[in-house]
Parts: structure tokens; C-alpha cells; sequence
């Protein structure tokens, strides 16, 4: 008993990278936000029922008798009574509400409370749909992913919350530490994954067996889904769906391949050497539905972003034996004592996320410093600038370092277009050297100090 305890507590809260946790939150809140934001996605049935503000309001204009608010809507709409019916302006301010809170959560910037509210302002949109008799349930499962990434560390890392904390700590300390190399992982990090993969498979299998009770052997003999694929191709516009409803035996095939994907998809996570074919054989499930029936199922396919553990673990192909070559480095010399440089290399490291730079405290390091930058400079001058030193060891220092920057590092590549326009090698440097000269700087260190 005490071993399948120990397996439990494991599979659910073992330590798992926070980065992981991190990448599905911007996939899926991203996807979301594409969403919200492209009508003639929102506006396809299947695809997000309620996420175009429009369809909302057009649905306060029907007949109060077609109004059923569900469960989830009544309990969200309880401060302004039970049941009560919302108005279009209401439902375009929660549609706002979910598109800025939407980019704070996707940036990480006051993650929690950005995460709650894009969680509920979805929720309402999707309820409010569902209230008028016609319900898609793609839309569901991310929007109860919502709620768990926001109840999760999801922000901890990938995110400007923990930028500012890094910053703080460092300024406070008035010391810069790099990272260490060392992934950091954290055993509230697993959780989330595991809840949204099991909500997955609770998914793909209530669907499969939904079609085994009602429709039992007979769901397998093709006719039924002929005749599923042929009312919605009709009326839906697909083609590809009317020739198919009329290959029987080839839709025997299908229908067996279809429940067969959605009852075994625990697969995905009993048998993780096999997790990206179980990944694929639904992706692949969910195109097939989109091409002979026009019914999307995008948002099942984002969620899969959960499994990027298991996929890292177990790759659908090998792996080479040999070890990685090490990356050369490029050498950041800065000033130690200079608050406003520990806060810029705090935010270069943060950025760094292929661990390209190392750092150098010339006010710690200078032997070091000084054999990275080369004979002739002497420690004074070294303080004037902030230096980069190439791994052929080509130095430049200020503005043009900063220009470097933009190019080693992905998250300011949209930055270097701007940098290298005409003239601005002049601005820049002008602009570098102000602030240079008028930085605040500490004589020495709080323990160099001591007396």
C-alpha cells in the first residue's frame, strides 16, 4: 500500500520543471487570445462559441424564453442575482476585460490575478453561449485549464513577475548572480500537467463510450457515420464529407479507428514511450472531423502542450548519443557597483535563454576582466562602459554592445531592425552615454566597507 502511495504522491507531485509549466501557459493563453481576437475564427461554429463579442450581443436579442442560463453562468452572475440575464454591455466589457487580462496573463505580469480574471471573464463568455441551447465543447476544457494554470506556479518562470523578482532580489543585494545552469524545477509544478491530462483522457474517453452505449456495436457497422458525416457535410459545405458518406466500408474503418483513439488516449499517459502517438493519432483524429465535417477542434489540439515533459523524455525519434557541442560564449564585463548595470544584466540573463552570455564583475573579476577585454585598458576605463567580448575575442562596448544583444538574444530580435536604422548608431551612442554618466554608483561593497 505504502509503495502505490509512493508512486501516487510521485506522479502527481514528483519535481517537474517550472519552464514546462511556463510553456503552457503561453500556448494556450495565446491561443486564446487569438481567438478572442480574430472574429472570423471566433465566428466558426465549434471553434469558440461566444468569444466574438458580437455573437453575444446578437444572442441578448433573442427571445428571453430561449434563455436557460446553465449552472456555471448562474454562480458567476450571483453578485447581480441568481439567474439573472446580462446585458450587451456587460458582455462586451467581460470580453474586454478577458483580452486585457488575457496579455498580462500571457506576459506574466500580476500572473495570479490577471490568470483568475481572463479564467471567469471565459468562462462567462462560453456559460452565456451555452445558455441559449446550443453547446461546443471545445471551448470547455481550456477554459477549465484557465482556472488551474491560474491556481498554479505557472508565472514562476517565463514571466515579468519573475523578472521583478529577480530584480529586486538583485538590487537588494547589490549583487548579480547568473544562473546557475541548473533548470529549475519545483514539485507544485507537475500538478497542473497531470490535472489537464487526465481531463483530457476523462474527455476522449466519455465521448468514446457515449458512442458504445447509445449506439453500441452498430456505432462500428458505417452507417452511422455516414449518416453523421453526411448531415454535417451538407450543411456545413464539406465535400470531402459528402464522397465519404457514401464509402461505407472505408467509414467501418473510421468509425473503429475514431472510438478506438478516444477509449485507449489514457494511453498518452500509462504509456509514455508511445505519448507522441497517441498525440498524433488524435491530432490526426481532429483534422479528418474538421475536413468532412467542418467541426474544429483546435483547442484540444493546443492542450496537448501539456504533454511537453513526456515528449522531452521519450522523443518520437532517437536522439544522438553524443554529447551536445557546448555553445561558445560571448563575455559581458560590467560594473558591479553600478545598480543600474546589476538590473541590466539581470534582465540579459532572464532574456538569455539559450545561455549564451556569461558575465564578469570587473569589480570582482578584474584579472579576469582584463585578460577577457585585452592589454591597454585599465581598470578605470573599464568602469566608463559596459563591455562584450566575442568568442573570437572581438570587443564592443555601450551602444554597440547593447546592438549585440538584440542579435544573441530571441526575445529582442524584434529589436534589431530598429537599432540598425540610418543614424542610429549616433542616437544610440549619444543616448548610451548620457545615461552612462549619469548612473549612480557605490564607492564599494557593503563587506569591503565594513570597518
Amino acid at each position: 500500500m505504502r509503495s502505490w502511495l509512493h508512486r501516487l504522491d510521485g506522479h502527481w507531485f514528483a519535481p517537474a520543471r517550472l519552464d514546462d509549466l511556463a510553456l503552457a501557459r503561453i500556448v494556450l493563453v495565446g491561443f486564446q487570445l487569438i481567438l478572442l481576437l480574430t472574429p472570423a475564427l471566433s465566428d466558426t461554429v465549434g471553434i469558440c462559441l461566444g468569444c466574438y463579442p458580437v455573437y453575444q450581443v446578437a444572442l441578448t436579442k433573442l427571445s428571453p424564453d430561449q434563455y436557460v442560463p446553465i449552472p456555471a453562468l448562474k454562480v458567476l452572475l450571483l453578485p447581480f442575482g441568481w439567474g439573472v440575464r446580462p446585458d450587451p454591455m456587460f458582455l462586451q466589457a467581460v470580453w474586454l476585460a478577458a483580452v486585457v487580462t488575457g496579455f498580462f496573463s500571457l506576459l506574466g505580469l500580476y500572473a495570479r490575478p490577471s490568470l483568475l480574471v481572463f479564467a471567469a471573464a471565459n468562462m462567462l463568455l462560453v456559460a452565456h453561449a451555452y445558455s441559449y441551447g446550443e453547446a461546443h465543447h471545445p471551448e470547455a476544457l481550456i477554459t477549465i485549464a484557465f482556472w488551474i494554470l491560474a491556481l498554479s506556479p505557472s508565472a514562476a518562470a517565463w514571466s515579468l513577475d519573475g523578472l521583478r523578482d529577480r530584480i529586486r532580489c538583485s538590487v537588494f543585494a547589490m549583487r548579480f548572480e547568473g544562473k546557475s545552469g541548473k533548470i529549475a524545477e519545483s514539485p507544485m509544478a507537475r500538478w497542473p500537467l497531470r490535472l489537464i491530462q487526465w481531463l483530457l483522457v476523462l474527455a476522449y474517453f466519455s465521448a468514446g463510450m457515449s458512442k458504445i452505449r447509445h449506439g453500441g456495436l452498430e456505432w462500428l457497422n458505417g452507417y452511422t457515420l455516414a449518416y453523421l458525416v453526411g448531415k454535417d457535410a451538407v450543411e456545413r459545405g464539406a465535400p470531402l464529407g459528402v464522397w465519404l458518406s457514401g464509402q461505407i466500408p472505408l467509414l467501418r474503418v473510421f468509425s473503429v479507428i475514431a472510438v478506438g483513439t478516444e477509449l485507449g488516449f489514457v494511453g498518452a499517459i500509462l504509456l509514455p514511450r508511445f505519448t507522441w502517438l497517441f498525440l498524433l493519432a488524435g491530432a490526426g483524429l481532429h483534422t479528418a472531423i474538421y475536413l468532412t465535417q467542418r467541426a474544429p477542434f483546435p483547442q484540444f489540439i493546443a492542450l496537448y502542450v501539456v504533454f511537453v515533459e513526456t515528449l522531452r523524455t521519450y522523443p518520437p525519434w532517437p536522439l544522438s548519443a553524443r554529447a551536445p557541442k557546448a555553445r561558445p560564449k560571448w563575455t559581458v564585463v560590467y560594473d558591479g557597483l553600478c545598480p543600474l548595470c546589476i538590473r541590466t544584466m539581470t534582465v540579459l540573463d532572464y532574456l538569455d535563454l539559450r545561455s549564451t552570455l556569461s558575465f564578469v564583475d570587473l569589480e570582482r573579476e578584474w584579472p579576469k576582466a582584463g585578460a577577457v577585454l585585452g592589454p591597454g585598458l585599465t581598470l578605470q576605463q573599464a568602469r566608463h562602459a559596459l563591455h562584450l567580448a566575442s568568442p573570437d575575442g572581438r570587443v564592443t562596448r555601450g551602444f554597440s554592445a547593447f546592438r549585440e544583444f538584440t542579435r544573441l538574444l530571441p526575445p529582442l530580435w524584434p529589436l534589431v531592425p530598429f537599432l540598425y536604422l540610418p543614424l542610429m548608431d549616433r542616437v544610440g551612442a549619444w543616448a548610451y552615454n548620457v545615461v552612462a554618466r549619469n548612473r549612480s554608483r557605490q564607492a564599494c561593497r557593503v563587506e569591503a566597507c565594513a570597518i
